[in-house]
């Protein structure tokens, strides 16, 4: 039997914060998260299609998203995961690749989130009512006992909306439609958009104990953060290779000489392995800066898997 696990029922199998501590025990175990597996992107008349294959463990997984804006009426990111067992070669289950990126993204998040913000943050800023926006949400607001939560979006709609779901979620959001007050102050800012220029200015942001997690803009043109920001915080990465194929917000500002070729970067791994200390000082400004890399998706695929095994949930189509 092939188990095929569709977007409602991922999204009812395991919560992001127990995902983020999934991926955080895979990480300290396998010490890093690029295992030789990189991103491949294939144009397709307007649109790309996206290869993400990966091994964690017993399991191998192949991510297939299809990056579409030609359909209105339909999301732009569409997909499949095929899940494999990587001993056997025998073929597992399929995923809604959406659900599972939208999880997956959501839980590293939460991960760095909770390393790297100051322990005393309170002022919680999130910029990106879109599809990354609730499981952001759900995830950070237990990470600290914010006195503020903040949203923020250039569609004020999807931000009052989003800020109804929090509401509904006993989280205390409120939507700031200008973006200058609502990262004034803050102490920690996440983004989830898909800019292709930085969303606020440097000066709009708090020069001491800022914690920054930058999420979308994908690619090497795209950012969501100023240089300076970028050039003056303590940056951290899931894979420094796959931060320098594919991540404008540090790609930029190294080819506009404000950092050196291969700027310093720790990664995830050396963090959760202690083989870095993380944050210096409650002073110090940092920033993570997520691309997504193959393997994240072969732990949440693993242990979705597991867990719908376990409950008899989704549906078994035969096979072979």
């Amino acid at each position: 039997m092939l188990k095929f696990l569709d977007a409602k029922t991922i999204d009812g199998l395991l919560s992001v914060p127990e995902l983020a501590s999934g991926i955080g025990a895979a990480f300290t175990s396998g010490g890093g998260a690029d295992p030789g597996f990189a991103r491949t992107a294939v144009s397709v008349g307007d649109g790309e299609l996206l290869l993400m294959p990966a091994v964690h463990a017993t399991t191998l997984s192949v991510k297939l998203l299809t990056l579409f804006d030609t359909a209105p009426e339909l999301p732009a990111i569409q997909g499949l995961v095929p899940l494999f067992d990587a001993v056997t070669g025998r073929p597992l289950a399929v995923l809604d690749a959406a659900a599972v990126t939208r999880l997956r993204t959501a839980a590293v998040t939460v991960l760095a989130t909770d390393l790297l913000a100051p322990p005393a943050a309170r002022v919680l800023t999130v910029i990106g009512a879109g599809a990354q926006g609730r499981g952001h949400l759900e995830g950070l607001a237990g990470l600290r006992p914010w006195t503020s939560v903040r949203l923020h979006s250039r569609d004020p709609r999807k931000a009052r909306l989003l800020a109804e779901w929090a509401r509904g979620q006993g989280i205390d959001a409120e939507v700031h439609e200008d973006v200058t007050t609502a990262v004034r102050d803050a102490d920690v800012i996440c983004t989830l958009t898909s800019a292709e220029r930085p969303l606020f200015e440097d000066s709009a942001v708090r020069r001491e104990g800022l914690h920054v997690s930058a999420v979308g803009a994908y690619g090497p043109a795209r950012r969501e953060l100023p240089t300076a920001l970028v050039a003056r915080a303590g940056l951290f990465v899931e894979s420094a290779e796959a931060v320098l194929r594919e991540a404008g917000d540090v790609l930029i500002p190294v080819a506009e000489g404000a950092l050196p070729a291969r700027p310093p970067m720790t990664e995830l791994g050396d963090l959760l392995s202690g083989r870095h200390a993380g944050r210096r000082s409650s002073e110090e400004v940092t920033v993570f800066k997520s691309v997504g890399v193959p393997v994240e998706d072969a732990v949440v695929c693993d242990l979705l898997y597991q867990c719908a095994m376990a409950r008899d949930a989704g549906v078994d189509v035969p096979f072979g």
